[in-house]
């Protein structure tokens, strides 16, 4: 009897792009509904409703914690915007009074703030703005967006984002001239003073700092951009630019970093760490502002890019869940139901450099801040008066702490239901229970797990190392194969409690093992190991269960 040890479940993560018999014994195979952390595999949190029903259908949210630590959720839908105020728990309205949006679901929205002014972009209206009460020095859910002052009001850009003092807009089109599109400009504001928009955007008056840049060098068009330490990096659909403060009389200068490199769409690189993560066309980027690096080969790609529904990539996006040092980089599946929005997404893991997939609910875009906790409470009756009560296992917050904030939440932006979720919420998507699993396939249990087509092992019981929430169950697979070419063979479901058993006992002869771990209950569970018990049944022999 040999005991084989699975150590450090979740050090490797989830590898698909290679045959799993050339696996590490610690890396998996499939899985869904996943993270790793600590060198161990959890079972995603789930989300549930907040902030009650959305007054619009979000494309887009936006988190802003004012000087005074006021903290406001801005929800961009296709026709108006309303503010969410997280101390009061109210919406209200502050759609512009010049009329109503012609944002598209295609292009959604951006968002920037500079010097405390919220800036949203739609690429079909003009910028707008949240403007400071001169009062307080504030805003206020009683003011209104406006278009953007100073800005050509016949012009359109892509995206808008703030660097310095400065706002960048990129990819210009002049409505004025009916067709003319300008996407490989890059234009920028004067330096603004805090609290206010820049003055102007003339790039031809010479008292200014304002300007413009066309970046020709290919022919690809510019998608976004974004800060990283002291530079502005531009994003196109096939190269990537720095834009590096000079002053007078240039004001910026402008270097390729790759000639090659693009994003899928707007919205799809985010900042962490001092280096930019880069949802590219074909392959998942690291930029540190030096270089480009693929952070996917020999793990994920092939697989990732083969979910991805081509005719809808212009609604991928990345977001960073800082608390957890993860990445989502969400996208429209092939397999996504009629309404097209983003319902999977890639999970990276910054701090571990591991992988795995999730499922979101109909998403266009998620933001990340802080909520109020809807489920905080003082008494269990309290709590129970709640819309929807909370059971044990949904239950969180502090007790004796009524109406506590929550920070460092994604707040996910479902337009398909109308509603807001805060992720991390429980252990259900939404009101259902999630179902996750993670499996490993091509065990062969000998020395850097090489193929060994000879040799028949029988499997007599599985050790987990493994907690599980609320004395609940998960059902254990095993699988076997006689050659890497056969398929596999899976058992039928072995449940098993970990508060009440030690191991799985099983009997299963192959040469080449598969294990499955799935949870389809409102719980919570975490793997750290696993130990199988085994014999060498020789080289021959027969599979049994």
């Amino acid at each position: 009897m040999a005991l084989i040890a699975l150590e450090n479940a979740g050090q490797t993560g989830i590898v698909q792009d290679i045959q799993p018999w050339q696996l590490p014994i610690n890396a998996w195979s499939d899985g869904n509904n996943v993270r790793m952390e600590h060198g161990s595999v959890f079972k995603c949190k789930g989300y549930s409703s907040v902030m009650e029903t959305c007054p619009i259908a979000p494309y887009h949210v936006v988190y802003l914690k004012d000087a005074s630590g006021n903290k406001y959720w801005i929800a961009c839908g296709l026709t108006a915007v309303h503010v969410y105020t997280v101390s009061t728990t109210t919406w209200a309205d502050i759609t512009r009074s010049a009329g109503v949006y012609a944002a598209t679901a295609a292009e959604g929205w951006t968002s920037t703030v500079i010097g405390g002014v919220v800036i949203l972009n739609n690429f079909v209206d003009a910028p707008q703005f949240w403007a400071i009460t001169a009062a307080t020095g504030l805003p206020s859910a009683s003011t209104v967006l406006a278009d953007l002052t100073n800005w050509t009001s016949t012009d359109r850009c892509k995206s808008m984002r703030a660097f310095r003092s400065f706002l960048i807009a990129l990819n210009i089109e002049d409505k004025s001239s009916g067709v003319l599109k300008q996407s490989r400009v890059v234009k920028w504001s004067t330096e603004a003073a805090i609290q206010t928009v820049p003055a102007s955007w003339n790039e031809n008056d010479a008292t200014v700092d304002a300007g413009e840049y066309e970046l020709a060098d290919t022919k690809g068009a510019i998608l976004d951009g974004l800060p990283l330490r002291d530079t502005f990096m531009i994003y196109k659909d096939d190269a990537v630019y720095s834009m590096t403060y000079v002053g007078t009389p240039f004001i910026f200068s402008f270097r390729q970093l790759s000639p090659s490199v693009g994003i899928l769409s707007k919205n799809c690189v985010a900042e962490f760490d001092g280096g930019h993560f880069l949802f590219g066309n074909g392959d998942i980027y690291l930029n540190d502002g030096q270089r480009i690096t693929s952070l996917l080969p020999h793990k994920m790609r092939d697989h990732v890019f083969a979910l991805i529904d081509g005719d809808h990539i212009e609604k991928s996006f990345v977001v960073a869940d800082y608390g957890r040092t993860e990445m989502l980089a969400c996208f429209v599946s092939t397999s996504a139901g009629p309404d097209k929005e983003c319902d999977r997404a890639l999970i990276w893991n910054w701090v571990n450099n591991t992988f795995s997939i999730r499922d979101i609910p109909n998403l266009a875009h998620i933001g990340y801040g802080s909520v109020k906790n809807e489920l905080a409470y003082t008494t269990w009756a309290a709590a129970a008066s709640l819309s929807p009560s909370p059971t044990w296992t949904t239950a969180i917050g502090a007790w004796a702490v009524s109406w506590e904030d929550v920070e460092n939440v994604l707040l996910f932006a479902d337009p398909v239901s109308t509603k807001l979720f805060r992720d991390g919420s429980g252990n259900q998507e939404g009101t259902t229970n999630m179902v996750s699993y993670i499996e490993r396939t091509g065990l062969t249990f000998t020395a850097q797990n090489q193929p060994d087509q000879s040799t028949v092992k029988r499997i007599k019981a599985i050790w987990p190392k493994m907690t599980i929430a609320s004395s609940d169950t998960v059902n254990f697979y095993i699988g076997t194969q006689m050659s890497t070419e056969e398929a596999i063979t899976w058992s039928s479901p072995i449940t098993f409690n970990p508060d009440s058993q030690s191991k799985v006992s099983c009997r299963a002869s192959g040469k080449l093992y598969g294990i499955k771990i799935e949870s389809t209950g409102d719980t919570s569970w975490r793997l750290d190991g696993l130990e199988f018990e085994l014999d060498d049944a020789g080289r021959r022999g027969s599979r049994s269960y």
